[in-house]
């Protein structure tokens, strides 16, 4: 008897099987299949499929077998593993490399072998797709050909399974995904209820407020505010963060709780140039991700009915008082806060008159793209305030709906923060 000779690829062949994890693996139907059928075609007892481990050979499929795996050094298989082509015996007993193989002396007493070499993943040979039998046989070249097409059929099963470990780690990874995402979602759903719960409520008396707030996205960078800096002085402002999604949403919070601080590090609450001037010293963009922010930022004084008021990069408040019939735009507009450390910020003031109703609003909601590609003028925006100030109930709510029939869709393309102050 003749050892297999070791083929010059055996660490890569190795490696090759290995690749496949289907060694030990239980039977499978089709695999099964296949070596039945081929015991049918060429009316052979014996037919396999074997994989040639480094000293095994285990047979994934067999008909006519008993034995699970028998040595490498005493199988027809390690042989026909080390060439490129069929491997033939066709009369064992007289052939120098098995007639004193056990099982062509003893049981199965196999005469007749042929057996086509299987590849790996990586061009291996791993294996043989293989019929015997008990008497002596050759094949015609229709016989080769059959058996070349059912060991193709079994090399793409075994490669299938491959594809079957790349679908199941495909599935794996999309349901870690799957998990993540869920995650990331609770967490944005718990952020947004956040910068929700950041809102200020309605006032009822003696100054009243109504305002309508909605994100583009899970969260933007828009935010407004006020509070009572003492009995007689109230704080209004609204200011919007570049940008969408959690960086400007966290720098949104960060710039709404300076805001909320009675003084802001070293600045007169009641002073709204310093007040910018604060934030612009507190919010650098290139310590903030490049983002910068637009305020508009006001204080109003009941007794003498006097609002000082500064912007930086925002659009101008707008008040409607009776009896006006041209609006007062609340302009004062200086740097954005973060683009130079050193700006300057001034202020502005004048006398409401009682009754008056002030609408502070971000660049969302007068920034509207028409169906037809035109924009929303900002003079456009002044005329559908002043019409809605003269009117009764919910103003807010209604200028929100006439700009969604503008944009021709309630999805909005940036936040949509609008503000009304209805002053004493």
């Amino acid at each position: 008897m003749i050892a297999a000779p070791i083929p010059i690829d055996e660490a890569e062949r190795i490696a090759d099987l290995r690749a496949l994890e289907i060694l030990d693996t239980p039977p499978e139907e089709r695999f099964d299949g296949l070596v039945r059928l081929a015991s049918r075609l060429f009316d052979v007892p014996i037919a396999y499929i074997a994989l040639v481990d480094a000293d095994r050979q285990w047979f994934k499929a067999r008909c006519g077998l008993t034995a699970g795996q028998t040595p490498r050094d005493v199988s027809f298989c390690g042989h026909a593993v080390a060439g490129r082509g069929p491997f033939i015996v066709p009369d064992a007993s007289r052939d120098e490399r098995f007639h004193d193989n056990p099982f062509v002396t003893g049981e199965p007493n196999i005469r007749f072998y042929a057996g086509i070499p299987l590849a790996g993943p990586a061009g291996h040979n791993v294996g043989t797709f293989c019929i015997a039998g008990p008497a002596p046989r050759n094949l015609d070249d229709a016989e080769l050909g059959m058996l070349r097409e059912l060991a193709a059929l079994a090399q793409a099963q075994l490669n299938m399974l491959d594809v079957i470990r790349a679908q199941r780690e495909l599935i794996r990874t999309k349901n870690e995904l799957l998990a993540v995402k869920a995650q990331l979602d609770q967490e944005l759903a718990e952020a947004a209820e956040y910068v929700g719960s950041l809102l200020p409520p309605r006032m009822d008396g003696p100054v009243r407020t109504d305002w309508r707030f909605i994100c583009s996205s899970r969260l933007g960078g828009d935010l407004f505010g006020y509070h009572w800096l003492d009995a007689d002085r109230l704080a209004i402002y609204l200011f919007d963060v570049s940008g969408h999604g959690v960086g400007a949403a966290l720098m949104s919070a960060s710039v709404h709780s300076m805001l909320r601080r009675k003084s802001p590090t070293d600045a007169l609450p009641e002073e709204p140039a310093e007040v910018l001037a604060a934030l612009n010293r507190a919010f650098p963009m290139d310590e903030n991700n490049n983002k910068f922010v637009s305020v508009w930022y006001g204080v109003y004084h009941l007794g003498s009915r006097l609002i000082r008021y500064a912007g930086a990069g925002h659009p101008p408040a707008i008040v409607f008082s009776p009896g006006e019939t041209a609006p007062l735009v609340l302009a004062a507009s200086n740097l954005l806060i973060g683009i130079d450390p050193q700006a300057r910020y001034t202020s502005a003031e004048r006398v409401l008159a009682p009754g008056s109703r002030l609408y502070v609003f971000s660049d969302g909601v007068f920034e509207i793209q028409r169906p037809d590609g035109t924009m929303l003028a900002f003079e456009e925006l002044i005329d559908l305030l002043a019409e809605e100030a003269r009117a009764e109930g919910s103003r807010v709510d209604r200028v929100l709906q006439r700009i969604c029939a503008i944009r021709g869709s309630s999805q909005l393309a940036d936040d949509f923060s609008l503000l009304e102050v209805e002053l004493p």
